[in-house]
């Protein structure tokens, strides 16, 4: 979620979290309100901003940004995820677009879609190679995109995934691995999974609930097979192993208004976590 650390820190507890945290993030570059981060496989850091539809490409060795493309018929770009070799799916507004850098040095974008009932997208998960799921925070739902034919469905809805509080918010991030779905509900301070059929994205079971007293933004997973979680107005990434039945949060960064998280791809950079934020992409090493 945009970086809205004032109200967040309010309304966020932290009970039952280990919040003491490992390391300081070092700061790659200094941008505002990153909402959003992905890693392509050359390296280079992927950054989205809801207030603009420019798509920003980092360096995180020379520590420098630019401009990648500027999407067009976007005006800010929220969720995002590589469905194909170097193919992006990025969410601006009501639109899911397609970001392509495998042709060449400069960049291509088109729309995919409009989910024009949609009320506020916001996270996104890649499903497989042909389809995303998109979930929308105003409406509490989640979306299977096919990323070729266009055509969608709600394919999840649950009250944990509902808007809660002031503000009309809910569903928050959302990730996809091995049949489970994994998402937050930032103004619930919720984390939740739900196991999924492999091919329709709905639920086999019921959602089970991992905790409601840690501010949760968007999601990612590491190599070592755990996930980490950015909180947002709890200003850290947190670590949680999927294989504990009932996870503890356990903080490895201090990130100020951190909003999501991505790994690097290269041998020098599998373990170190890319941080989205308030004030740019910061990137917190991840220790054994």
């Amino acid at each position: 979620m945009l970086f809205l650390l004032p109200i967040l820190a309010s309304l966020a507890t932290c009970n039952g979290a280990a919040i003491s945290p490992r390391q300081s993030a070092t700061q790659v570059v200094r941008l505002s309100s990153i909402e959003n981060v992905a890693v392509r496989a050359n390296g280079q850091i992927l950054a989205t901003n809801m207030n603009s539809a420019n798509l920003y490409s980092i360096n995180p060795v020379a520590k420098t940004s630019s401009t990648a493309i500027a999407v067009s018929g976007a005006t800010g770009l929220s969720g995002i995820g590589e469905y194909a070799p170097d193919i992006f799916a990025v969410i601006g507004g009501k639109g899911i677009y397609k970001v392509d850098f495998s042709g060449g040095s400069t960049p291509k974008s088109s729309l995919i879609k409009t989910i024009t009932e949609a009320n506020n997208l916001n996270g996104l998960a890649v499903f497989d190679n042909s389809s995303v799921l998109v979930a929308d925070a105003g409406k509490g739902v989640v979306y299977k995109l096919d990323v070729n034919t266009g055509s969608y469905a709600v394919v999840l809805q649950d009250p944990t995934m509902q808007p809660w509080g002031g503000i009309p918010f809910g569903i928050d991030g959302i990730k996809y691995r091995d049949g489970v779905v994994w998402y937050t509900n930032i103004f619930r301070n919720s984390f939740h999974k739900v196991a999924v059929d492999p091919v329709t994205a709905k639920a086999t079971g019921a959602v089970q609930t991992l905790w409601t007293n840690l501010m949760g933004d968007d999601l990612c997973f590491g190599p070592n097979g755990k996930i980490y979680v950015a909180t947002n107005g709890r200003n850290s990434l947190v670590e949680v192993d999927p294989a504990v039945a009932s996870p503890r949060p356990t903080q490895v960064g201090s990130v100020t208004g951190s909003t999501s998280c991505a790994f690097g791809r290269g041998e020098s950079d599998k373990n170190v976590a890319y941080v989205g934020a308030g004030q740019g992409v910061f990137a917190v090493t991840i220790r054994a």
